[in-house]
């Protein structure tokens, strides 16, 4: 067996130790210390302003921390901070999405950013996944914003991320595409960490693991 790997699969980790984060002075999340595995499904949970998205963020490494340490871990490799995008994916409904852009040309635009190209043959399967594949063509600015969140799924996915980072994940969708969501998380979760900042019951039934922040 190859260190740092389970039967020829390679271990993940999130480790988050106190992290802190306050505001003009004010706290909002103190002393929070996790260790997130592969194949977890990691529910964050709490009132409204009690930190779900601020914690997100910080693990998703788009909010600087006020103390503390998060680390990213693949096999017995720290991920750097620069490299980070390349193993993460992001859905959040503040995402802005370039909407002169089409689809692919989007998926173009984000390897580049990432430093990864996309699975051309996997964003084939989750253009029929998600009911976009007749629109590839098309500008987003035309799009619903049901189908713009669709479009986020897509790109977040796109690289086989080994984090997935979603901030109340079925904010503008519809029942289908609640279902193909739900679906997608649980039929990849032993492939990644996902890490889902909700209250909502049907989503945090697909969570192993659930922190509350109240």
């Amino acid at each position: 067996m190859n260190k740092g790997r389970t039967n020829g699969v390679k271990t993940l980790q999130i480790i988050s130790d106190k992290v802190c984060k306050a505001y003009d002075l004010r706290p909002v999340l103190t002393d929070i210390s996790l260790t997130i595995e592969r194949g977890t499904t990691l529910g964050i949970t709490g009132r409204n302003g009690s930190g779900k998205s601020t914690l997100l963020k910080i693990l998703a490494n788009v909010l600087e921390k006020t103390s503390g340490s998060v680390e990213w871990m693949i096999g017995n490799e720290r991920i750097k901070e620069e490299t980070l995008p390349r193993h993460l994916g992001y859905v959040a409904p503040y995402l802005e999405l370039y909407l002169e852009f089409s689809i692919v040309e989007l998926l173009k635009i984000l390897g580049r950013i990432r430093g990864v190209s996309p699975d051309m043959d996997y964003v084939s399967h989750l253009l029929e996944r998600f009911e976009l594949a007749d629109r590839t063509k098309e500008r987003i600015e035309s799009f619903s914003s049901g189908m713009r969140q669709r479009v986020k799924y897509i790109l977040a996915l796109s690289h086989h991320p080994d984090f997935l980072m979603l901030d109340e994940p079925m904010t503008n969708l519809d029942e289908d595409g609640q279902a193909i969501v739900r679906k997608t998380i649980s039929r990849e979760a032993f492939e990644r960490i996902t890490v889902i900042a909700t209250n909502e019951k049907e989503d945090l039934s697909l969570c192993t693991h659930r922190i509350s922040l109240d």
